[in-house]
C-alpha cells in the first residue's frame, strides 16, 4: 500500500476531513489531496507529524512504501552536493591569490597557465556538480547531449582564442 492510500485510510478511520487533517498537522487541503491522490509525497517533517496524528509508528506508516523513502534519500544527497559547487571558485580564488602574491616574473611568465587553471578548476567542478544533479534526476541521458554540445562549443573556443593569441603575438 502506498503512503497516500494509508493516508486515506487512516484519515477515514478517524472521520476527519480533509481539512480538518490539514489544520492537525499545518498543510493545506490541496497538499492532503495531492498526497491522497499520489501526486506528490509528503516531506520528512509532514511524514513526522502523520505519524504522530494517527498515532502509528514511522516504520508502519513507511514500511511499505519505499518512495517516500527514496525521495527523502534523494532529497538528502543534493542537499549533500550543494558543498561540491563551491570547489570551484574556491580553488579559483587560491589560484588568483597565489598570482598577486606571487614575484612578478614568475606570474608574467606563466600567466597563461594560471588563467588555464582557474578556469579548468571552475570547469571540471561545474561539471561534476551538473553530473550529480542528472543522475540524481535520472536525466542522464540529457546530461550526455549537454555536454556533446560543450565540447563542440568548447573546441570552437579554443580554436578562435588560439587564433586571437597568434594575432596578438604577431601585432
Amino acid at each position: 500500500m502506498e503512503i497516500g492510500q494509508r493516508i486515506k485510510i487512516e484519515r477515514q478511520a478517524a472521520k476527519w476531513t480533509q481539512e480538518q487533517l490539514a489544520d492537525k498537522i499545518l498543510v493545506s487541503k490541496r497538499t492532503i489531496s495531492n498526497w491522497e491522490t499520489g501526486r506528490t509525497l509528503p516531506d520528512i517533517e509532514s511524514v513526522l507529524h502523520l505519524s504522530k496524528v494517527f498515532q502509528v509508528s514511522l516504520a508502519d506508516l513507511l514500511v511499505e512504501d519505499s518512495a517516500v523513502v527514496n525521495e527523502i534519500q534523494r532529497k538528502e544527497e543534493l542537499a549533500n552536493i550543494a558543498g561540491l559547487y563551491y570547489v570551484g571558485p574556491v580553488l579559483t580564488g587560491i589560484i588568483l591569490i597565489l598570482m598577486v602574491y606571487l614575484p612578478a616574473k614568475i606570474v608574467h611568465s606563466g600567466i597563461l597557465y594560471f588563467i588555464i587553471a582557474a578556469s579548468l578548476t571552475n570547469l571540471i567542478t561545474l561539471f561534476a556538480f551538473k553530473w550529480k544533479i542528472a543522475r540524481l534526476k535520472n536525466k542522464e541521458d540529457k546530461f550526455y547531449k549537454e555536454m556533446k554540445q560543450v565540447k563542440v562549443v568548447g573546441i570552437g573556443m579554443v580554436v578562435i582564442t588560439c587564433i586571437f593569441l597568434l594575432v596578438l603575438y604577431f601585432i
